[in-house]
C-alpha cells in the first residue's frame, strides 16, 4: 500500500512537472545538438559532449570548455573563467535557499547541482498544486531538463552531420521563454524595481562572458556554420595540444567551479542555520532581477548598429508579449514568438 502511494506521488509530481519543461526540451535539444556538432567538428569523440553535458550541465561553460581543451594547459585560468561565467548561479542559490530548505538527502544535492538557468526559472515561478509534493516537482523539473541537455549533446556528437534542415532562429526559444517568465514574475510582484534593475543595470554583468566569446544568443550560429567550420578548421584531432590527463584536469576545474557557484549559498547557510532577514528579502526580490538579466543575457549578441539592427528580435519579443497578455498560455507564447523569429531571420532579414 505504501509503495503504491509513493509511486502515485512520484507520478503525480512528474506529470505536473513535465508540461513546464516542454519549451526547454525544444531549446535544449537544438542547443545540445549544436554543441555536440561543434565538439565533433573540433575532433572530439561523442563521449566528450556526452560526459561534459552530464557533469558540467552549464551551457555557457561547456561551449567555453570546448575551446579551452584546444588551447594551452591552464587549469587555473579555466577555473576562474568558469567562475566568472557562472557567477549568476550564486544569485540563484540565494533565491532558492528557502524553497529547497525542506528537501533532504541525495535529492537536495541533485537539485543544487542541476540548478541551471532554466530549472531555476521553472522551480522559482511554477504554480505547484497543493496536492503535489514540491520536492519531487523540483526534482523532476531538474531531471527532465538534465536529460534533454545530455541527450541533445550526445545526439549531436553521434549524428550531427546528418542534421541538414534549416533550424536558424530556433535558439530564440530560450529568449521567448525568459520573456514569458519575466512577464509572469512582473505580474506577481508588487515591487517592480528589482526587475527593472535586472533589465537595465544587471544586464551589463554577463558581458564577462565575452572572455569566452560564447553565450545563449550566439549558440544558434554554430548550427548553420557547423559543416563549413569543419572544413575550414580542424579535421580530426590535429588541433589538440593537451594530453588526455591534462584534458581531464581542465574539465575537472570547470566542473568544480560550476559546482562551487551552485553549492556555496547552501554551504554558507545549511538547513540548521537561520537565514538572515536580508537574505530572505533578497530571495524574494532577486528572481525578478535575475529574469530581467536573463532576457538581456539572451539578447547580448544583438547589435543595434549593424546587421538587422535588432529588428527581428524586437518584433518577435513583441509577439511573445502580445500572445501572453492575450492568451496567458506559456507554450503558445513561446512557440508563436519563436516561429515568427525563424521566419524573419530566414526569409526577411
Amino acid at each position: 500500500m505504501k509503495n503504491a502511494q509513493a509511486k502515485n506521488k512520484y507520478l503525480a509530481a512528474l506529470r505536473a512537472a513535465f508540461p513546464y519543461t516542454v519549451p526547454i526540451f525544444a531549446g535544449f535539444w537544438f542547443l545540445g545538438i549544436t554543441y555536440g556538432v561543434l565538439m565533433r567538428t573540433q575532433g572530439f569523440s561523442f563521449w566528450y559532449p556526452m560526459l561534459m553535458s552530464l557533469t558540467i550541465f552549464a551551457g555557457s561553460a561547456e561551449f567555453v570548455a570546448a575551446n579551452l581543451l584546444l588551447g594551452a594547459f591552464q587549469p587555473v585560468g579555466a577555473f576562474f573563467l568558469t567562475l566568472m561565467i557562472n557567477a549568476r548561479h550564486l544569485f540563484y542559490g540565494i533565491s532558492m535557499l528557502e524553497r529547497y530548505r525542506d528537501v533532504r538527502g541525495v535529492k537536495r544535492i541533485y537539485l543544487i547541482f542541476g540548478m541551471c538557468d532554466e530549472s531555476f526559472s521553472i522551480n522559482c515561478t511554477a504554480d505547484i498544486p497543493q496536492s503535489i509534493d514540491r520536492g519531487w516537482f523540483y526534482f523532476f523539473v531538474t531531471l527532465l531538463n538534465h536529460i534533454y541537455w545530455v541527450t541533445g549533446a550526445t545526439l549531436g556528437g553521434l549524428f550531427g552531420a546528418l542534421f541538414t534542415f534549416n533550424t536558424e532562429g530556433l535558439d530564440f526559444v530560450m529568449t521567448a521563454m525568459f520573456v514569458v517568465i519575466f512577464l509572469e514574475q512582473w505580474q506577481k510582484d508588487k515591487q517592480h524595481t528589482p526587475a527593472l534593475l535586472g533589465l537595465f543595470a544587471f544586464g551589463g554583468l554577463p558581458c564577462c562572458v565575452r572572455c569566452g566569446q560564447l553565450h545563449f544568443a550566439g549558440y544558434g550560429r554554430y548550427s548553420a556554420g557547423a559543416h563549413a567550420f569543419a572544413q575550414q578548421t580542424r579535421k580530426g584531432a590535429c588541433g589538440m595540444t593537451m594530453t588526455l590527463s591534462q584534458q581531464v584536469i581542465t574539465l575537472a576545474c570547470v566542473v568544480f567551479a560550476t559546482v562551487l557557484t551552485r553549492f556555496l549559498p547552501f554551504l554558507v547557510f545549511p538547513k540548521n542555520r537561520p537565514i538572515p532577514k536580508f537574505l530572505q528579502y533578497l530571495g524574494k526580490v532577486l528572481p525578478g532581477a535575475v529574469f530581467g538579466l536573463l532576457v538581456i543575457y539572451c539578447l547580448k549578441n544583438v547589435s543595434l548598429l549593424s546587421g538587422s539592427h535588432g529588428i527581428p528580435e524586437l518584433i518577435a519579443i513583441l509577439v511573445v508579449v502580445a500572445l501572453h497578455l492575450w492568451k496567458k498560455q506559456m507554450l503558445l507564447s513561446i512557440a508563436g514568438g519563436t516561429v515568427v523569429y525563424m521566419l524573419l531571420v530566414q526569409f526577411v532579414f
